[in-house]
């Protein structure tokens, strides 16, 4: 790891330390530590889910053939892919612990669930967990980041996944219409192309599927964070607010849009597509 990164690492555990844990426990307490929602949050859910197609077609991780123009983007998590969990989870940790109880009314027992941008999988695993009767398929453009995350998902034994090396500015055809809930933790800011990525991700949701951001957002904390992310965080793009990840959303054909604060500088950003019919609220798709 080099020293730019390790400062990085360093600064994400001393935030988390002094402001995330701290304010998770007051928000426990009942302190209101965040503000509102804005914007109109899904409605119409959880409805019966898809239940599993790409855990029951494949065993091992489906890489691409060539890489694609924003590889280089990600080149450097290839490299630190083993070490990458240890170093984010004391600072992802109670970050997702914060969206996943949002995220959990979304879905159904056999809910089928795309990560966009899994990483080493730990997230993936959790959201497996919940959908026993459904599948979470993993994404990521870095190929040793696919690798590892389906390396620990079998050695823990959590069969109702997939993985596939896939770039979120253009997902695979056949993932069109196929998702119940798709969610990205952390990596939207490293997006090349957050419209394209919106856009793909309505295309592969279901009616009615939701799209949940886990991100940085409000403004101060951008303004704070984005120089050490542009100097250390390998594949920085930039953050937005919650007002651009709305406008986003709702670009890319989002029917409905909103922002929900988690903890101080942090929050999710949730789109859900229209409904096609009344009935589409009960009826599963078919797979």
């Amino acid at each position: 790891m080099q020293l730019a990164e390790a400062s990085l690492v360093v600064t994400l555990w001393g935030y988390a330390a002094s402001v995330l844990y701290p304010a998770r426990a007051l928000k426990w307490s009942g302190w209101s530590v965040v503000g509102p929602a804005v914007g109109d949050e899904p409605e119409g859910l959880p409805q019966p889910g898809l239940g599993r197609r790409f855990s029951t077609r494949t065993t091992e991780p489906v890489l691409l053939a060539e890489t694609g123009a924003n590889y280089h983007l990600v080149a450097d998590f290839d490299r630190l892919a083993e070490l990458y969990e240890a170093c984010v989870r004391p600072f992802s940790t109670p970050i997702f612990d914060e969206a996943l109880a949002l995220i959990r009314r979304y879905l159904a027992a056999d809910s089928r669930v795309l990560d966009a941008g899994c990483g080493p999988g730990r997230e993936l695993r959790r959201v497996a967990s919940l959908v026993s009767h459904g599948e979470v398929v993993g994404i990521d453009l870095a190929a040793g980041m696919v690798t590892a995350a389906h390396a620990a998902a079998q050695a823990r034994d959590v069969a109702n996944c997939a993985f596939f090396q896939a770039d979120v500015c253009d997902l695979p055809s056949e993932f069109t219409g196929m998702f119940d809930v798709v969610y990205s933790s952390l990596a939207h800011h490293h997006y090349p192309n957050p419209a394209a990525a919106a856009a793909g991700i309505h295309r592969c949701l279901r009616p009615g599927g939701v799209y949940c951001v886990l991100d940085p957002g409000p403004a101060w904390f951008n303004a704070l964070s984005s120089p050490l992310g542009r100097l250390a965080d390998p594949g920085w793009i930039g953050f937005k607010t919650p007002d651009e990840f709305r406008a986003t959303l709702h670009a890319a054909g989002f029917a409905r849009a909103c922002w929900i604060p988690l903890l101080p500088g942090f929050g999710l950003a949730v789109g859900q597509k229209a409904f096609v019919a009344d009935d589409a609220r009960t009826a599963p798709s078919m797979s």
